[in-house]
């Protein structure tokens, strides 16, 4: 392990050139998490429209013969799932079990890592000192850097990779007489898949390392010491994930089940592992879209925060000439910011609520509303009433 340490000054007036640019990326900040806070909440009524629909529409078969009669229907199938044909990795030779939807190959290298730590003090007259520490250690890594970016590339390159990490998929498999597509590659848990001795040797063959291979707890070990891993020893380990049975729900043409497409254009094909009635499975995708709706609320609302931190960035540059009121400012910034969050976000998503769900959105403003009145009432009600003088 090695360590180089590096202490820059930034001006003050370097500082407010960077704030001046932080409030025209502070603005596109702003714009971008508006316009996609209003997207999203769009976004979340057309899909649960579109779920809504498939699940009044779809019928339940069995999924060991195809009706004509079902053609162009949404059907709900369930059953064990059959893999035409096993995954291999062919590069090196490593073929899985036949129940295997997804085969993940993991090649890591023995090499230099470079952390950075930096550290930053505001002085007296609004300048910075930041001081950065570059460590450089040796691990194991599925994706080494070749060392030439590194600060100290000097005595931390790294040797080029033989092959890459690599995920393969199935193109597609049967549940009875249906033909699903690849999206069951997307399917289970991926647990760690032990390779044996012969395993071993075609991957050392394909390989042709010059360290010699030896098998370590189901993973192949390309070095001299095992115990002593050296720069540019090599590490080949597989996971997989295998599914027994399967559920889907898709619209018939042939043998196939396709994506249905709703009348508002969205597209439906819900895939799960395992046997799942119709029911489980709308539910499955209705908590979804909820669970990425949030999600993306919440990324957007910081990103939003962060639009309104940057316009204030001259303010607090200009305060940090004395720290102490520096760092008050930027507290104060910190908290209008999320104010004018809440009040920007919340007020996007109330606009896209009415334009997308007018009638929840009315009825909910009308229960508020509600609820205002009849609480002001009630205050007025038991406040005690003043007497009047003669």
């Amino acid at each position: 392990m090695s360590q180089f340490t590096e202490t820059t000054q930034v001006g003050l007036f370097a500082r407010l050139k960077n704030a001046i640019k932080g409030i025209g990326l502070g603005i596109s900040f702003i714009g971008i998490a508006v316009y996609f806070l209003f997207w999203n909440e769009g976004n979340a009524v057309r899909t649960a429209r579109a779920l809504a629909e498939g699940a009044n529409q779809v019928v339940s078969v069995d999924h060991t013969a195809i009706d004509p009669q079902n053609e162009d229907r949404l059907l709900h199938i369930s059953g064990p799932l059959a893999l035409e044909v096993p995954l291999a990795d062919v590069a090196l030779g490593v073929v899985a079990s036949a129940q295997t939807v997804r085969l993940e190959r993991k090649v890591e290298q023995f090499a230099w890592i470079e952390d950075e730590q930096t550290k930053t003090e505001t002085k007296l007259g609004g300048g910075q000192e930041k001081t950065t520490r570059y460590t450089y250690r040796q691990d194991w890594t599925d994706a080494p850097a070749s060392g030439a970016e590194f600060r100290v590339p000097e005595g931390h390159m790294n040797p080029p990779m033989p092959i890459a990490s690599k995920v393969i998929r199935q193109p597609e498999g049967t549940i009875g007489a249906f033909t699903v597509d690849d999206e069951i590659s997307d399917l289970g848990g991926s647990t760690p898949m032990l390779l044996d001795s012969q395993q071993a040797e075609d991957v050392a063959r394909a390989l042709s390392l010059e360290q010699p291979a030896k098998l370590v707890a189901g993973q192949v070990v390309f070095g001299a010491d095992v115990t002593a891993p050296q720069l540019g020893d090599i590490r080949v380990s597989y996971h997989a994930s295998e599914i027994e049975k399967a559920s889907v729900v898709g619209v018939q043409r042939g043998d196939t089940l396709v994506p249905y497409t709703a009348q508002n254009g969205r597209k439906v094909y819900l895939v799960e592992e395992g046997l799942k009635t119709a029911d489980e499975m709308f539910q499955t995708a209705v908590s979804n879209n909820t669970f990425k709706t949030w999600m993306l609320r919440i990324g957007l609302m910081v990103l939003l925060f962060l639009g309104f931190k940057a316009l204030f960035g001259v303010v607090d540059v200009i305060a940090s000439i004395l720290p102490f009121l520096g760092w008050i400012t930027a507290s104060v910034t910190s908290l209008i910011s999320v104010a004018l969050t809440l009040v920007v976000g919340g007020t996007t998503i109330a606009i896209a609520w009415v334009y997308f769900r007018p009638v929840l959105a009315l009825l909910i403003i009308a229960v508020a509303l509600a609820g205002a009145a009849a609480s002001a009432y009630w205050l007025r009600k038991a406040a005690p009433e003043t007497p009047k003088t003669p």
